[in-house]
């Protein structure tokens, strides 16, 4: 039955002009381009799956208490253990040049290298982290790297905070600051998947009154009580 629903699923997505795919058991890790996946916290007992799609490397991100979770991986794989806890307040921005440094390493002594990139579900932390590395190979968008993802897994979701960070780190490379009034990749975001219910031109107006923080951008329009449907929140 659930093998059926599946396919059901897949040929409504399809239909819907979204190519989805679930390529491992339980979505428990995606392909997202040739060298690099994204997915959850591996378990001893996924060595093998891991094995089978040819990763070599693995960077974790998960709070610090959590290391000893995933210590066992590092009997078989390059390892990289990057501290981050899924917050809105969370420096994103510091892990990125050891991240990029590692997965250029990777490359560079192997041109068969495949990272998966792991946090508890693969759901915000990193894919934030896979997120800034199609931006910078790239030279795509916020959210333009965002849709991209989203196609190999769906349910890819950066806490606001984080893609506050994504939105200035777009900036940085941008090859001109975005003009006053100009929907900005952050606004797209907040209104289009975090269910922000303004129009977006009043949503933009107040990131860039916000310099781009995105709660602060929130709080000043709904005050402290952030309306619940907004999704992406947490502290």
């Amino acid at each position: 039955m659930k093998k059926i629903v599946d396919s059901l699923s897949n040929q409504l997505l399809s239909l819907l002009g979204i190519n989805f795919e679930i390529e491992l058991q339980d979505d428990f890790f995606n392909r997202i381009t040739p060298d690099v996946y994204l997915g959850s916290r591996p378990t001893p007992e996924q060595i093998d799956l891991l094995k089978k799609a040819g990763i070599t490397h693995i960077v974790s991100c998960l709070n610090l208490e959590r290391q000893e979770t995933v210590a066992f991986l590092a009997d078989d794989f390059q390892t990289l253990f990057l501290p981050v806890r899924d917050a809105i307040n969370e420096d994103l921005a510091a892990v990125l040049p050891t991240f990029f440094a590692f997965v250029d390493d990777a490359q560079t002594s192997d041109s068969r290298a495949k990272i998966l990139v792991h946090c508890e579900v693969g759901v915000s932390r990193s894919a934030s982290l896979v997120l800034a590395l199609l931006m910078t190979r790239q030279r795509k968008s916020f959210i333009d790297a965002y849709s991209e993802l989203r196609l190999q897994r769906a349910k890819v979701l950066p806490n606001i905070g984080f893609a506050s960070q994504l939105q200035k780190f777009e900036h940085s490379y941008a090859q001109e600051k975005p003009s006053a009034g100009q929907i900005s990749s952050l606004a797209q975001y907040l209104h289009q998947v975090c269910n922000v219910p303004v129009e977006i031109e009043f949503l933009q107006a107040a990131l860039e009154a916000h310099d781009y923080h995105a709660l602060s951008a929130l709080q000043a329009v709904f005050g402290e009580e952030i309306p619940r449907v907004i999704q992406g929140v947490r502290v």
